[in-house]
């Protein structure tokens, strides 16, 4: 079977390993020049810990992993509140998590696909229309192709889900929060942060840094905020950020000067994807473009490939590809719903919008991590479906 698959991001780039392993002729179409290094640190665990391990990548993510010695929590203006050493957080998960950028995942998952499927970047899709046998599609280049089934892994504002389901704004759910997220050269900075996660606390806002490789640091915000009309440029996001976390302390002042200098500026809203349906005869989405769960409810990276696994663990089961593409929403839809609402549920937990709720989320994470407590706790509940 030919399948092309539009976007070459986690799901994407899984789904390509997982359908080239079981025989199949795949042809990756990725809208960006060259593959992203944008985004910010992830915490992967779950069920996508074991799709790595299918894989055979454990080795290779414990490579670009950071051991960071544990989450500093400040106040606004700088001053220390209390640490949680990161041996204690990855009992959690029964030492089944990494950290590492989502640039870095998605160069490993790269290497192990890029001589063994057809990758075609800077080009997006135009057109698709299909028959009962076969999807026809025109590029952005003007050039056709045919296959027996297109997938679209090309994220939240998903191109293909557009052409072939309709209107972003009837399945994007905007959650009330914004997010930016960049990489700064900056060694001498990198000697205060201590090999530290560190996190800046006021209501309705997070400013975080953490020292990566290269004498670099890595920043992370977000802040709520009702939703903006349109695209916003990067002076405007710089703006927007100036706005809300001009007023913090430490070394937040230097990180908003360098955010107009960064080669890999990320500034999104947070958002979920909620959709009736994933798949319409020979196309189907998976990870971010039907399955969004927003950094709310964590788990994005370890769903995205969850469901790559699903969707090609199916297509191997079932002869018939409509079965297939049923078989594993129904395997799969359960678990996305269920993160989902719990991103949804836990918002305020994430980022607490009240000093009283930030002050019951300090305690929270505090006692989750003694002896006495952490023993009755297993981050690593949610599996592969079977």
């Amino acid at each position: 079977m030919k399948v092309i698959i539009v976007g070459g991001g986690m799901a994407g780039l899984t789904l390509a390993y997982w359908l080239n392993k079981n025989g199949n002729e795949v042809q990756v179409i990725e809208k960006a020049p060259e593959l992203r290094t944008e985004g910010y640190m992830l915490d992967f665990f779950g069920p996508g810990y074991d799709v790595a391990e299918k894989m055979g990548i454990l080795d290779q993510l414990s490579r670009i992993h950071y051991p960071i010695s544990g989450l500093k929590f400040l106040k606004e203006d700088g001053t220390y509140k209390f640490k949680l050493p990161y041996p204690s957080l990855r009992h959690l998960f029964n030492g089944r998590h990494f950290n590492f950028l989502r640039g870095d995942l998605e160069q490993v998952l790269y290497n192990l696909v890029k001589d063994r499927v057809d990758f075609k970047f800077g080009l997006t899709i135009d057109y698709i229309h299909e028959d009962n046998d076969q999807v026809y599609i025109t590029l952005s280049d003007g050039s056709r192709d045919t296959a027996d089934l297109v997938v679209g892994a090309d994220g939240v504002r998903s191109r293909v889900r557009s052409l072939v389901f309709g209107d972003h704004e009837n399945y994007i759910k905007h959650m009330g929060y914004y997010t930016a997220a960049y990489i700064i050269d900056n060694s001498s900075m990198n000697k205060q942060l201590d090999n530290a996660f560190y996190s800046l606390s006021s209501p309705g806002l997070q400013a975080s840094v953490y020292p990566i490789r290269g004498d670099r640091s890595a920043t992370f915000f977000l802040y709520k905020s009702s939703k903006k009309e349109g695209h916003l440029s990067r002076e405007e996001a710089k703006k927007e950020l100036d706005h809300h976390f001009n007023h913090m302390g430490w070394v937040v002042p230097e990180l908003l000067d360098k955010a107009g200098e960064a080669a890999d500026f990320y500034f999104d809203e947070v958002s979920q994807v909620v959709m009736p349906h994933w798949s319409k005869d020979r196309v189907v989405l998976v990870g971010d473009s039907c399955q969004a769960v927003s950094l709310m409810a964590g788990q994005g990276a370890s769903l995205a490939m969850t469901g790559a696994y699903v969707l090609a663990r199916s297509l191997q089961e079932n002869n018939d590809v409509n079965q297939a593409l049923d078989q594993y929403e129904d395997d799969l839809k359960p678990q996305v719903m269920t993160t989902q609402a719990s991103g949804r549920r836990f918002a305020h937990y994430f980022l607490p919008d009240t000093r009283w709720r930030i002050f019951i989320r300090d305690i929270t994470m505090r006692i989750s991590v003694l002896p006495i407590i952490r023993k009755f706790v297993n981050m690593n509940r949610a599996r592969i479906p079977k």
